[in-house]
């Protein structure tokens, strides 16, 4: 269940950091840098996860 969770809140971080990252660029802009920043939370949380299995 923490496993599932780290993946959630790093989703979710990466896509408001990327919301906010482009929100000057505009509403598409906001929307295609939050879906980068997903996909690299989804990265960064799937290492966390690997992590915490210990391998």
């Amino acid at each position: 269940m923490l496993k599932q969770i780290v993946l959630l809140t790093a989703i979710s971080a990466g896509g408001t950091l990327g919301w906010y990252a482009g929100l000057p660029m505009g509403l598409m802009g906001a929307y295609l840098s939050s879906t980068l920043g997903s996909a690299i939370g989804l990265y960064v949380g799937r290492r966390i996860q690997r992590y915490m299995d210990g391998e």
